[in-house]
């Protein structure tokens, strides 16, 4: 069996699972005037706290108590387990927990005549709700690469098979969701597709040979990046923006296109404070509060009509034209399929 390099790296947490904003009145989780919120932890725990409840508490007085929790696979088990009642009012997860939610009716709907902004939404994020929650912003699948290694940006994934290059690739175990798109990306450029991921292995295989590691989680790839052993592989555009400030590295997309990854919010069925939510969410898809997370998380907005710097644009997905270009997977056949697909990964980096 090849061996790889293993990483272990943990990322600071919240010290508590109901780590709270408070900065409206204290009416306690129990009171009226408060939205419990279940989401990541880390540095998204922070940026959500700065950008979004804080001023939505002063505008609001709606008191903003956040919860960092785990991967959205997390919060929607932890929906699931409750029977749509897990003590939390949104949940910060992605589109494909909101497909599994609609499939097992424990999210509460999410339309246009509850959150208004929901109409500034394009019809392509749109169709990825399906009626029970909302897209609150818009990654990407880029190529991160070393600028020594390439002192112009590469302009095809095939780089990763390059042998000058290709024993500093990473190859994203699909256990996370960054390796799921990897494997797509490859399946599509062998030919394949998200139900023909044939090729996907193929390559994988292909690539493990020469691989410098098989990370499980995408900060696992911060060390190799540290040290400059990593040449080129896929990263998301919000974590590459942050270590292209800080490391020899930069993104980009290259010519044969990529995934789009969409965040999501959804309600539990049961949440005890619908109405607070709703407005959360509507003011999470003001013109303003958009423009503002997409600049401190390095994503793309939600709604259409934004304007950003010249450089910020040029790396993420912000105008309609860059959205129509960009690939959705079908939630339902990656929900479906990803179990079988993490066990062929596995028997292909062997």
């Amino acid at each position: 069996m090849k061996k790889f390099i293993s990483v272990a790296l943990v990322l600071g947490l919240s010290a508590s699972l109901a780590a709270c904003t408070s900065t409206g009145s204290d009416a306690g989780a129990g009171g009226k005037d408060v939205v419990v919120v279940q989401g990541f932890g880390a540095e998204y725990a922070t940026l959500f706290t700065e950008n979004i409840a804080k001023p939505f508490t002063k505008k609001t007085g709606i008191q903003v108590k956040y919860r960092a929790g785990g991967a959205g696979a997390e919060t929607y088990a932890a929906i699931r387990a409750a029977n749509g009642q897990p003590g939390f009012d949104l949940a910060v997860m992605t589109y494909f927990e909101l497909d599994q939610g609609h499939q097992d009716h424990l999210l509460a709907p999410v339309t246009q005549k509850q959150v208004p902004n929901m109409a500034h939404v394009p019809q392509k994020l749109q169709e990825h709700t399906y009626g029970v929650g909302a897209i609150q912003d818009v990654q990407q699948v880029s190529l991160m690469y070393n600028r020594d290694d390439f002192p112009k940006p590469p302009t095809s994934w095939d780089v990763m098979w390059d042998p000058k290059y290709g024993k500093g690739t990473l190859v994203f175990n699909p256990n996370n969701i960054l390796g799921v798109y990897a494997l797509l990306n490859l399946a599509d450029i062998g030919g394949g597709s998200i139900t023909n991921t044939g090729p996907a292995f193929k390559r994988t295989e292909e690539m493990a040979k020469h691989a410098l590691a098989t990370p499980t989680t995408s900060a696992e790839a911060v060390p190799f990046m540290a040290k400059q052993t990593a040449t080129a592989f896929p990263y998301f555009d919000g974590r590459a923006a942050i270590y292209a400030k800080t490391n020899n590295y930069d993104f980009t997309v290259p010519r044969e296109g990529t995934y789009a990854h969409l965040g999501g919010l959804g309600i539990p069925d049961g949440a005890q404070h619908k109405d607070n939510a709703y407005k959360l969410i509507d003011y999470w898809l003001s013109k303003e509060v958009q423009e503002r997370w997409a600049r401190a998380y390095n994503v793309g907005p939600a709604i259409s009509g934004l304007t950003f710097p010249a450089d910020f644009a040029a790396k993420h997905i912000t105008t309609p034209e860059k959205l129509a270009k960009v690939k959705i997977a079908d939630a339902a056949t990656v929900n479906k399929h990803r179990t079988q697909w993490q066990q062929e990964w596995q028997e292909a980096v062997r």
